[in-house]
């Protein structure tokens, strides 16, 4: 019903303005017009901001139709200032209604429920837009040309009571507070946002086309029809318009939504009226005008529409109320007086082709806003993210924030699509190392000494080497006793104080499958002490690695490498690669996956935690968003992390776009079942039968992980 009012709205203020005044006169109507709506606007954004659209959008419709009821008695009496007035007051309240009744769709649902509706209440909109040019039409039939205002007021009353109803949903607060600043405060800010400065002059360079692209339209209607039939041929050719529309809502909008995303959909207005532009310049005519009109309006009240509203989603209620009405409409309406202006200087300045001329700067106006929507999707990621940064406090208990913990910004970090991580050659050093010397005292005889020591079957005597300063040379049989609980700790200790001579020898066991699980389990933190660029390429590797527990921990380390500005050549596509082998394994695998709690790891004070008991997330899903958070902003991911399993659905419904705005297809298509399903195993499958240790090594992590105290205090007496 809103969009019915506004359609019949346009074709009746059209239709009475040019039954009084010639066309030559509408673009200087269209400026006075627009320039009258700015303050209503401006007051708008601040009413909006205070009570919400829910309780001022009705009213609004309440006051539209008592003023359209007064307009009708005066025209008789005074019909030229009557039809001004209903041209200023339809111009800007229908705009600000139909911006209100979006503004209570957009704060109704979260970005992701409004996706999955939004295509049905466009259709909604799309046949409200059919019945109000029917409505226009058959009025201009029935009835006189002027009761066409008594007929738009009874509409806007309907609409006053289904949008009180509609809002219901909306959780009324207080009113807020109006910031002192007062509404260029609103203006100053979305200049300053890259999201909200492009809408706005993506709406202002389409309003321009569209204002030239209509008075070329118009000028054709009211050369080929009689004055008294001008009201029924416009809601004719809006009444087609919107049929047309209706189809291409019904079959392609969604889907386009679906695969181009929210930031493209948008462009694709501008896209449009380029290529109508050049269409109507290639092809002259009435009808080619008419189809180049039809065509704008089809897209912008389908397509651009329906993901216009969308881009909103980032912004917080406190930024969207004031600075969506303020750039749906009042750029829109700043866009309307460029128009007029630049078509009064080409139809009253003496141009030869008054025409071509106005065809070529709508698709001039066309080109220009076609190259600010193509900065839309970057900036609409970046907004996503820091709406995610803003809303850090409302997941606050679920995240860790141990400054140890390697999941922090990565913003800024350069990445290289030339990256081979498995050369060699990536292993060498610029310039020239020295060379080292054993650290001992008594050199080869005392390097000697410690190695049988370490080897020797009494752990007294192993636990007095590993009190010593440890030479390279000892690494492997250093290696060797991390694999043993009773002395690894000490001997991660040894090895991470040489480690800087010895990551060659610890990633290459690291990288052996043939190393004890426990050993490959406890070697990234060791190497993460190591030399960054080899430390990086086993840690690399290892992401490969067939234990998930290896595979865990090491993009632990690189999160905390890349961190520190150590993985400055891995690309996105590697990356992603990486996340597509991790994603796609058998669901039940990745549902009964979980990290070994390492009791040596998680006590020793110099390694780094890859796993941490505050964190709920579960360790697949961490993963995962670990190592994407290697070539991604990493703080947003951890939020977005924990925002999708939360029960708030606007936080899961922007984690969720934001995660939509940044993955490839096929890496979402992998990752949203997980997301969805979470960890839990759905009732309707049998739980897995519990799986027999296969060896002893196997036994004593089972052991370990269902009876830690016991086996520590074991370990104790043993030792005693």
């Amino acid at each position: 019903m809103v969009i019915a009012a506004f359609v019949a709205s346009k074709a009746a203020r059209d239709a009475i303005l040019l039954s009084n005044f010639s066309i030559k006169w509408l673009p200087l109507f269209i400026a006075i017009a627009a320039v009258t709506s700015l303050p209503v606007i401006l007051v708008a954004g601040r009413l909006l901001h205070r009570f919400g659209p829910a309780r001022l959008v009705p009213l609004a419709n309440l006051f539209s139709a008592a003023m359209l009821v007064v307009e009708w008695l005066l025209l008789e009496s005074f019909p030229r200032p009557a039809a001004v007035m209903v041209f200023i007051h339809l111009s800007t309240a229908a705009a600000v209604l139909v911006s209100g009744f979006w503004s209570i769709v957009n704060e109704r649902f979260d970005v992701q429920t409004a996706k999955r509706h939004i295509g049905r209440i466009g259709m909604g909109a799309t046949l409200g837009g059919i019945m109000g040019g029917v409505i226009a039409e058959r009025t201009a039939v029935y009835l006189p040309a002027d009761m066409v205002l008594l007929v738009l007021a009874v509409m806007q009353a309907v609409c006053a009571i289904a949008l009180y109803t509609f809002g219901a949903g909306i959780q009324h607060d207080k009113p807020a507070e109006v910031p002192g600043e007062g509404p260029l405060t609103t203006l100053k800010d979305a200049a300053k946002q890259p999201l909200l400065r492009n809408i706005g002059l993506i709406v202002v360079l389409t309003a321009v086309a569209a204002g030239i692209m209509d008075y070329v339209f118009k000028a054709d209607i009211v050369a080929g029809a009689a004055e008294d039939s001008l009201l029924r041929s416009l809601a004719l050719f809006y009444t087609i318009t919107n049929v047309i529309t209706a189809v291409f809502q019904l079959a392609l909008t969604g889907p386009l939504i679906a695969r181009l995303g929210v930031p493209r959909s948008v462009a694709t207005l501008p896209l449009v009226m380029s290529g109508l532009g050049v269409f109507t310049l290639l092809v002259p005519g009435a009808m080619s005008a008419a189809v180049a009109r039809s065509g704008e309006l089809v897209i912008r009240n389908s397509l651009y529409r329906s993901s216009y509203e969308l881009l909103y989603a980032p912004l917080s209620e406190e930024k969207k109320r004031p600075t969506k009405v303020v750039l749906d409409v009042g750029a829109d309406k700043v866009g309307d007086i460029l128009g007029a202006q630049v078509v009064s200087l080409i139809v009253f300045v003496s141009v030869i082709d008054v025409r071509t001329t106005l065809l070529m700067a709508a698709l001039v106006a066309g080109v220009l806003a076609l190259m600010f929507a193509a900065r839309l999707p970057r900036a609409y990621t970046k907004a996503l993210e820091q709406s995610l940064l803003e809303r850090a406090d409302e997941v606050k208990d679920d995240i860790h924030t141990d400054p140890a913990e390697p999941w922090v910004s990565l913003n800024g970090m350069p990445t290289s699509p030339n990256f081979v991580p498995l050369r060699v050659r990536s292993r060498r050093k610029t310039g020239k190392r020295k060379a080292t010397q054993p650290h001992m005292v008594g050199g080869i005889d005392a390097v000697v000494e410690v190695i049988k020591d370490l080897r020797s079957p009494d752990v007294n005597h192993i636990r007095r080497a590993l009190a010593k300063p440890m030479p390279k040379e000892a690494a492997t049989h250093l290696i060797e006793l991390v694999g043993r609980d009773d002395v690894a700790g000490q001997a991660m200790t040894s090895l991470i104080s040489i480690a800087k001579d010895a990551t060659g020898v610890i990633a290459d066991a690291l990288l052996d499958p043939d190393s004890k699980p426990a050993v490959r389990r406890r070697l990234p933190g060791v190497i993460l002490h190591g030399h960054p660029d080899l430390a990086v390429w086993a840690l690399w590797r290892s992401l490969a690695d067939p234990s998930f527990d290896v595979r865990y921990r090491a993009g632990a380390m690189l999160a905390k490498l890349a961190a520190d500005g150590h993985l400055r050549h891995v690309s996105k596509d590697e990356v992603f690669e990486a996340v597509r082998r991790e994603l796609g394994t058998d669901p039940q695998e990745w549902r009964s996956r979980d990290v070994v709690h390492d009791l040596v790891e998680a006590s020793h004070p110099s390694l780094v935690k890859a796993t941490d008991d505050d964190v709920r997330s579960p360790s697949n899903l961490e993963h995962v968003f670990r190592v994407l958070g290697l070539v991604l902003p990493a703080e947003p991911l951890r939020i977005a992390l924990h925002a999708v399993q939360t029960d708030e659905p606007s936080l899961r419904g922007t984690a969720l776009e934001y995660l939509e705005s940044i993955l490839p297809a096929d890496v979402r298509a992998q990752l949203w079942p997980m997301i969805e399903t979470g960890e839990s195993v759905p009732s309707e499958e049998p739980k897995p039968e519990p799986r027999v240790p296969s060896n002893s090594e196997e036994l004593l992590i089972k052991l370990r992980t269902v009876y830690p105290d016991v086996l520590a205090r074991l370990s104790v007496k043993k030792s005693a």
